[in-house]
């Protein structure tokens, strides 16, 4: 015998996903300037220079901090609505 399958009981998400996908300015300037540091980095432990070590953990910190102000400029992720209410994608 068949069973009758039960009917979904699932609501939408009260707002639609970023279509960026994460893909900002602000993330490039991290992912890109992370990535410059940690190279620098790894060369001085390869050549055993302190100078070019603390210099590409200066880098990674800059874009840090870069990266951190361009999203307070608006550059990044949106994390909050327009009407100043956090996003809930999956609550009641």
């Amino acid at each position: 015998m068949a069973q009758i399958p039960q009917p979904q009981t699932y609501t939408l998400p009260p707002a639609a996903p970023n279509h960026n996908h994460g893909r900002t300015k602000a993330a490039w300037v991290l992912a890109i300037g992370a990535s410059i540091g940690v190279l620098v980095v790894g060369l001085g432990l390869i050549f055993s220079s302190m100078p070019v070590t603390v210099a590409g953990v200066v880098v990674t910190v800059v874009a840090l901090v870069v990266s951190a102000v361009m999203r307070g400029m608006g550059l990044g992720q949106p994390d909050s609505r327009e009407d100043g209410e956090p996003r809930d994608w999956y609550g009641s």
